[in-house]
């Protein structure tokens, strides 16, 4: 993975994650750090859950098949990893489910206050948990659909999914993004999840929005995600 270059969209074929047994060493290593950064995460935001999730020491790029093996750990570790310069620490392999509308445009949405991502714009994503595992391995697509539904009440199974992963690196990490083709106009869309954040006593996003072009997503966004909408828009206009 250290040869492709960072921000730059590459489409493959397919995922294989799988999960192995045993702690992973950068949290061993790093446990004193770990713990106490902890401390100052949640004595910022209490609501934040130390929740199980995995990352991967290595990863890499087979005739169009991302490989790697997950190792669990907890969500403390990602939290203390996303500000460690060590470029080799280990790889954040997540997916997006990217939410198509019929005339065009990404919908997208700010993450709520209370969330440790508060006030920045993505696309509904997740980090890979125990749900997510299935006979071993990582299911993407059922990652993809849970977090949507979680994070803006839509259900991807309404949608046309592309065939095609796009994969992007960015600082550790790796976002697989699909897309998801509905056959409502964004309006429609943004005013459903509007509705469904406003039923929801604790929404995960406080604001959604549509993106309609290339140069549009700022610094609110992730190099990774504004590297993937200008691509998308770029790429004949969005299509299949």
């Amino acid at each position: 993975m250290h040869d492709i270059p960072q921000n730059t969209v590459i489409t493959i074929d397919g995922v294989d994650v799988r999960v192995v047994p045993g702690e992973l060493d950068y949290a061993l290593s790093n446990k004193t750090a770990i713990a106490e950064n902890w401390q100052q995460e949640i004595a910022a935001n209490p609501s934040l859950f130390n929740g199980a999730l995995y990352l991967a020491p290595e990863a890499r790029l087979e005739d169009g098949i991302l490989r790697a093996d997950f190792v669990r750990t907890l969500y403390e570790t990602l939290l203390y990893w996303r500000y460690d310069p060590l470029k080799t620490r280990p790889w954040h392999i997540f997916g997006i489910g990217v939410v198509v509308s019929a005339d065009n445009r990404l919908i997208a949405g700010r993450m709520a206050a209370r969330t440790a991502g508060g006030g920045r714009i993505y696309f509904p994503a997740g980090s890979i948990d125990d749900d997510d595992v299935a006979e071993g391995r990582v299911d993407y697509e059922g990652n993809a659909w849970r977090e949507v539904q979680e994070e803006t009440g839509l259900d991807l199974s309404q949608a046309a999914a592309e065939k095609k992963i796009h994969l992007v690196t960015a600082n550790r990490s790796i976002a697989l993004f699909r897309r998801y083709y509905f056959p409502q106009n964004a309006a429609v869309l943004v005013e459903r999840i509007r509705q469904y954040l406003k039923a929801d006593n604790d929404p995960e996003l406080d604001a959604v929005m549509e993106i309609s072009g290339p140069g549009q997503m700022g610094e609110a966004t992730p190099s990774y995600v504004r590297a993937f909408a200008d691509w998308h828009f770029n790429e004949a206009g969005g299509g299949r």
